[in-house]
């Protein structure tokens, strides 16, 4: 048998197998892509060719694709590892993006336990919840939300004494 015979003979073996139903071993190509004006340009770097796409929900569909007429295989029969490769500046923008939330975020923690810390101060030196709220410009409810002291005054009125 010829070598262009045996080709077209094993494609149209291994496409009968899969037209069956039986299962082909698929083999998975990286696939890395890049913004270049209004494409998507990937590359197959294993295979080395690529493409490209319109937009980035195309690139997986498109290298299969590309990789399947590549290789004279069915696309079913190929998967692809697509990763984007964004600007670095962009990246670490992100990046630094994420750590100031992270620094936020402890920022809060500290500033409500500083915030707790001072009602609590004031209620422990006999302060009413209504002078504390007043002071500090919150209502009184929030006064009891901020509060861990356990012994507050939960009235805000003034107590009286029993007649005796």
């Amino acid at each position: 048998m010829k070598p262009q015979k045996t080709r077209d003979v094993m494609k149209h073996l291994r496409n009968a197998e899969w037209a069956r139903g039986r299962s082909m071993d698929k083999t998975t190509y990286a696939v890395e892509v890049v913004r270049d004006g209004r494409w998507w340009v990937f590359e197959i770097p294993e295979l080395g060719t690529g493409g490209q796409a319109m937009s980035l929900a195309e690139v997986e569909h498109e290298a299969q694709g590309v990789a399947a007429m590549w290789l004279d295989v069915p696309p079913e029969s190929i998967s692809v590892d697509v990763s984007v490769r964004a600007p670095e500046s962009v990246l670490a923008e992100w990046r630094q993006a994420a750590l100031d939330e992270e620094q936020a975020r402890a920022a809060q923690v500290q500033a409500a336990a500083r915030r707790r810390a001072a009602v609590d101060a004031l209620l422990e030196q006999g302060w009413t919840v209504i002078d504390t709220s007043y002071v500090l410009g919150i209502s009184k409810q929030r006064v009891y939300q901020l509060s861990t002291v356990r012994d507050r005054e939960r009235s805000s009125a003034p107590r009286r004494r029993a007649a005796g």
